[in-house]
């Protein structure tokens, strides 16, 4: 059965709502994405993903018509006629259709895409278990503090994870330092103290991410954002992975490394539900 997408103002099938193969999203991958969660029919701070998409795409300079309520009333339409209660949105801003080349001239229409569809969440062990990761040979692009269309990299870094056996992978960024995993942010306990890179090593600035670091705060929990070395991971006393599909998950073992002897820790799952929590107050 087709699904239907919001293309431009129009509700259209799948099949209507096919791109040119010159808009430049497509060509260059110039354009952002947002991806959330929908719980029961609700979302889980639209706002914050509206804001990010609208900050990315001012510095594009593409220019963006919807704003949020009509986003919220866009999505909830999209639930409506697809049959969704728990899944997926995912929102698409590309230049459009311009001049060939990649300064995209004379691109004066942007295509704003936004679907959603039934997903279930995670497998239950992954949170009961963890996940393994490995710490991959890419590196983060620079400037993957905007959500670009370009995933090339973490692409690769999870066909990497995958050939390992592995679940997922933690990519380092051109000088080093621990980033983030394929599609999410990282944290890492070390006794008391919650430590996730900061914004310095031009991480993506995830809206998980800054739930889980609101939480921790509001638990008086301390909470550094610093430059992360490779190290840090070996001797961690936990560390989990936040994004908002995924939401908490944690991570038992890195390479052939155990983390916390193979269990999610206890700040890990405090995390977990104190973030499941907040979802069930703030979706809507």
């Amino acid at each position: 059965m087709s699904m239907t997408i919001y293309r431009d103002g129009k509700f259209v099938s799948e099949e209507e709502a096919a791109v040119s193969p010159f808009d430049r999203g497509f060509l260059y991958g110039d354009g952002l994405f947002e991806t959330l969660r929908c719980y029961d029919g609700k979302m889980f701070r639209l706002d914050r993903h509206i804001e990010r998409l609208r900050s990315g795409l001012e510095r594009l300079g593409i220019p963006l018509s919807v704003n949020e309520a009509e986003f919220a009333g866009v999505l909830r339409e999209l639930m409506k006629h697809n049959n969704v209660a728990n899944g997926v949105a995912r929102i698409i801003v590309t230049r459009g259709v311009g001049e060939f080349g990649l300064l995209g001239k004379q691109a004066q229409q942007p295509v704003v895409l936004a679907a959603c569809w039934s997903q279930p969440p995670p497998a239950p062990e992954r949170y009961e278990k963890g996940i393994q990761c490995i710490v991959s040979h890419e590196r983060l692009s620079p400037k993957h503090d905007l959500k670009s269309l370009n995933y090339m990299g973490q692409i690769l870094a999870r066909r990497e994870a995958d050939a390992a056996g592995a679940d997922d992978a933690i990519l380092l960024n051109h000088h080093g330092h621990v980033a983030e995993g394929t599609t999410s942010n990282i944290f890492l306990v070390l006794g008391r103290e919650l430590i996730t890179p900061s914004l310095e090593a031009e991480i993506l600035v995830g809206i998980t991410r800054a739930a889980v670091i609101e939480l921790a705060h509001a638990e008086k929990l301390p909470v550094v954002e610093r430059i992360v070395h490779q190290n840090d991971l070996f001797h961690a006393d936990e560390v989990f992975l936040t994004s908002s599909v995924a939401e908490v998950v944690p991570v038992t073992r890195i390479g052939s490394h155990w983390v916390h002897l193979g269990r999610p820790g206890p700040m890990t799952r405090e995390m977990m539900r104190a973030f499941q929590a907040l979802v069930r107050r703030e979706a809507k």
